[in-house]
């Protein structure tokens, strides 16, 4: 089970410790590749952000059914998302105790505090089914396509 701790990071499945904000590149992908075969990236990290940080890096990794990417700064890693493939996950990506992924995107909305209150604790879910049509019948029973946990100050983005 991954359990997402917003401002800490994420505790990794099978006791592999957790994957930290504020951990260097090299760090995080050590910690990551206990559980996954971690591959590098180029990723615009600081697209449309003028927050002071000159270095961005990013790596990803695959887990079954489950996208793992993780980015950060000179200052260490600074966002942890998730994004599921079609199929279930085999490890179930958890926040207080409800399965992000394991449910219809609705139920999982009313497990949870509100957006505005997640936002604050940097969890930003998004819901949709990759592959599915957009239909109202499609949508009300599609599940997260992602989950993103941050520790960017929200503040600094601009808007385009």
């Amino acid at each position: 089970m991954f359990e997402l701790l917003p401002g800490v990071g994420v505790v990794l499945p099978h006791n592999a410790g957790v994957l930290r904000f504020g951990m260097s590149e090299e760090r995080a992908q050590w910690v990551l590749s206990t559980i996954a075969d971690v591959r590098g990236y180029w990723s615009c990290g600081g697209r449309g952000v003028d927050d002071g940080h000159r270095e961005h890096w990013s790596f990803g990794a695959r887990l079954g059914a489950l996208d793992i990417d993780v980015t950060g700064s000179e200052h260490g890693c600074r966002n942890i998302t998730f994004a599921r493939e079609g199929g279930l996950t085999v490890d179930p990506v958890v926040w207080r105790d409800v399965d992000v992924f394991g449910y219809p995107a609705a139920e999982v909305e009313a497990a949870l505090p509100p957006p505005a209150e997640r936002e604050e604790l940097g969890l930003y879910l998004f819901p949709g089914t990759p592959g599915l049509p957009s239909a109202p019948e499609a949508t009300a029973q599609s599940h997260m396509a992602r989950v993103r946990l941050t520790t960017e100050d929200r503040s600094a983005r601009r808007m385009y």
